[in-house]
């Protein structure tokens, strides 16, 4: 044991045995419940998000919902398989830190990665706010989705920075006996920046951030709502010949459950010509090319299936038309339901982010307002405190849930992918 420093008759040792002991104790009494709910938000997480991301980009089409619901994947990825075994660590070896830059990346990239699906779920409900309220208007394509989800990734660089350079290793003074103290080390604040207002003005920037973009969701799902319930059916139902009117002036955006090798895709349907003529050929449609292209593939192929016999009687011709007037009516019922159904998908994603961060937010908030709050907590209120301050992580974790529950096609791909790995398995045992 060597003596580290000496002040007033209190001293401060580094005894690397005796923190080691302190550490394994803290863990046990007080970290050990956080760690097995990371744990398990992390392996639910890096499978769930796995399977997305494969589903969504083989066997989606390119789309604005998929460009958006791609990029949370891919950022919740990051924090599944970085920072989250790193917040593992850092709870295993809490008074152990010996790594300043692990420890100042991990929180860089945890601010970065939480701040990109910020961005992300706001550029998700101003989609969805002009598909449903501003339908009339130019919608958003794949490309303008790619263009927010960059912007969404600088603007996090340019806000997460700070985190590299206030925090690292905090060197603390652990008491065990009257007036003797062994020092340990900890990934938090570094230890020439906790006197200062620097930790303070970058979390006051970050809530401020948050904030602002949390109002601009709540206005932006509440006036959806309002349309919603405004509407009512009339917002269902729209007649086959408004539908043909609306598609050359306007195009919905956002579909769901459209795949690379769906039966129903396919063709070049008439409505979509001009529109085409417009705007050229590419490989990146809108949602609304992709559903129309859909919707009017089914409208052909159940006319042809009907009509096959059919002559060229001006009464015949009539029943075609009124049973594609009926056809055209019934599929934009249910473009319009599943347009609903995936922005209520996307709602409670933006809803599940915004509820498992306002414990966190909270718990910051506590940290600097009352920095005596912690230490004058029993270790019942210490195993409470860890548990919320990690309430963040039910967010990139639990939101493959809500597409399986939410999206039957999603659910009917995961299906696949678990015969195909189980088929695969057989084959090579």
């Amino acid at each position: 044991m060597e003596i580290g420093n000496t002040t007033n008759s209190s001293v401060v040792l580094w005894d690397e045995a005796t923190v080691n002991k302190i550490n394994d104790s803290v863990f046990d009494k007080i970290y050990l419940p956080s760690f097995i709910y990371t744990l398990i938000l992390l392996v639910i997480g890096c499978l769930g998000n796995s399977v997305v991301f494969y589903i969504y980009f083989t066997r989606w089409r390119k789309t604005t919902s998929r460009v958006f619901i791609l990029a949370l994947a891919v950022f919740d990825l990051i924090n599944n398989f970085i920072t989250t075994p790193t917040e593992l660590h850092s709870m295993l070896n809490w008074f152990q830190t010996t790594n300043g830059g692990l420890c100042k990346f991990s929180r860089f990239l945890t601010f970065m990665m939480n701040n990109c699906s910020s961005v992300t779920l706001l550029g998700i409900a101003l989609d969805r706010y002009r598909s449903i309220c501003r339908p009339f208007q130019t919608q958003m394509s794949a490309k303008n989705a790619k263009i927010i989800v960059v912007v969404g990734v600088l603007l996090a660089v340019v806000f997460a920075w700070p985190a590299l350079v206030v925090y690292g290793i905090q060197s603390i003074k652990i008491p065990i006996a009257p007036k003797t103290y062994v020092r340990g080390n900890m990934c938090m604040i570094e230890d020439g920046f906790v006197d200062t207002d620097y930790p303070l003005a970058f979390v006051i920037v970050l809530l401020a951030g948050n904030l602002l973009i949390d109002i601009a969701l709540i206005i932006a799902y509440s006036c959806i709502a309002i349309q919603v319930i405004r509407r009512g059916s009339s917002f269902l139902c729209q007649t086959s010949k408004d539908m043909r009117k609306d598609s050359q002036s306007y195009s919905q955006s956002n579909t769901e459950d459209v795949f690379l090798d769906d039966k129903n895709s396919g063709g070049n349907p008439s409505i979509l010509k001009n529109f085409s003529k417009q705007h050229g050929s590419s490989q990146e449609k809108s949602d609304s090319e992709v559903e129309m292209m859909s919707l009017n593939s089914d409208i052909k192929r159940s006319i042809k299936k009907t009509d096959s016999n059919a002559g060229n009687k001006a009464s015949e011709k009539r029943a075609k038309f009124k049973r594609q007037r009926s056809l055209s009516v019934q599929s934009e019922e249910a473009r319009r339901s599943r347009m609903i159904k995936i922005t209520l998908m996307l709602f409670l994603v933006t809803l599940l982010f915004m509820i498992s961060f306002i414990p966190y937010c909270v718990i910051v908030i506590i940290r600097y307002v009352q920095p005596n709050y912690y230490p004058s907590l029993s270790n019942t209120g210490k195993v409470f405190y860890h548990f919320i301050l990690r309430s963040y992580l039910l967010s990139m974790s639990l939101n493959p849930v809500i597409y399986s529950f939410m999206s039957e096609k999603f659910r009917e791909e995961c299906r696949k992918c678990i015969r195909k790995f189980v088929r695969l398995f057989k084959s090579r045992n």
